[in-house]
């Protein structure tokens, strides 16, 4: 179906032609093989909880405020015109960066959200389609939930510049999945958002950053241009569907977050103390059932507006 769909939105060009097209095209925009000019981020929020990949309020406030008073310009991931807006470049006259948010909490709306609005900032937020408005009851995090965007507070973050993309329908590790699986997560969330927004979503990221070559490739198939995983450092080559991004966590204040950033000689112990952290994410992999999809599966898929009828 995904390359019935391919065939439909992209007419006659092969998978591996758009693949060095898009090389082409977002190399010099995201995560140079030097450095990394995406940052991640999960919820802001002071009530507390076990997990550690949050940020308190007040400390988002001072990184955000210590980035703009360096000069940099954060902004949400974004294709239109980027041979002019994107670099990798961390000089004093170039100095960009694309903020990530995964999960979609609502504390992006609540807490983050008058942050940014305040330095001229904007975002990205990935969300879980199948969770919008809802609490996380998808995480094994122990104690309290927290609740998710709801489509009122996605349309008014879209107003002020904000934008969206895929991070599934339910969160699952998606190399655990077959096919079908993995394109019912795929497929659905990105033509859910579209359809609630009425804009392309270009942009996928995977939960817990895993993926295999078979996520991939349906990923392309289906109509991503770009997907992200969580890996920070940098890599041999450059693969436009898995781009790491730099997590910012609990413990991460405007010194970390500066040699994230810059990649200064100690930047390796920040690396391995976020990819502990990500380790720790397995809990939910290990502990929470897969989702069932035997009636996903029988239920009419939504469409999505951008697919062209033949």
């Amino acid at each position: 179906m995904y390359a019935r769909m391919r065939q439909e939105t992209e007419g006659q060009e092969t998978s591996k032609e758009r693949s060095k097209s898009q090389q082409f095209s977002t190399e010099n925009a995201y995560a140079s093989r030097d450095k990394n000019n995406i940052l991640l981020y999960h919820k802001i929020e002071d009530k507390w909880e076990w997990g550690i990949t949050r940020q308190r309020i007040s400390q988002f406030e001072k990184q955000m405020k210590f980035l703009y008073k360096q000069g940099y310009k954060l902004m949400r991931l974004d294709l239109s015109g980027q041979e002019k807006n994107f670099t990798n470049d961390f000089d004093s006259e170039n100095k960009k960066i694309f903020l990530t948010f995964d999960d979609g909490y609502e504390s992006v709306y609540t807490h983050a959200f008058p942050i940014l609005e305040k330095f001229g900032f904007s975002a990205t937020v990935f969300l879980i389609t199948g969770w919008v408005g809802k609490k996380n009851l998808w995480d094994i995090n122990w104690g309290k939930k927290f609740n998710h965007l709801s489509w009122s507070q996605i349309e008014e973050l879209k107003k002020f510049g904000f934008n969206f993309g895929s991070h599934t329908v339910n969160h699952p590790d998606l190399t655990k999945l077959n096919e079908k699986e993995v394109e019912y997560e795929l497929l659905n969330s990105k033509n859910m958002i579209e359809d609630r927004l009425g804009e392309r979503v270009e942009f996928l990221s995977y939960p817990f950053g895993k993926y295999n070559k078979l996520v991939q490739r349906i990923a392309e198939d289906i109509g991503y241009k770009n997907a992200f995983t969580i890996c920070s450092g940098p890599k041999k080559f450059f693969d436009p569907y898995a781009l790491g991004r730099l997590g910012i966590y609990l413990f991460d204040s405007s010194l970390t977050l500066h040699i994230k950033l810059n990649q200064t000689p100690i930047f390796w112990i920040e690396d391995m103390k976020g990819r502990i952290i990500n380790q720790f994410a397995n809990g939910t992999i290990l502990f929470k059932s897969k989702p069932k999809y035997d009636f996903c599966l029988k239920s009419e898929k939504p469409k999505s507006i951008f697919v062209k009828k033949v």
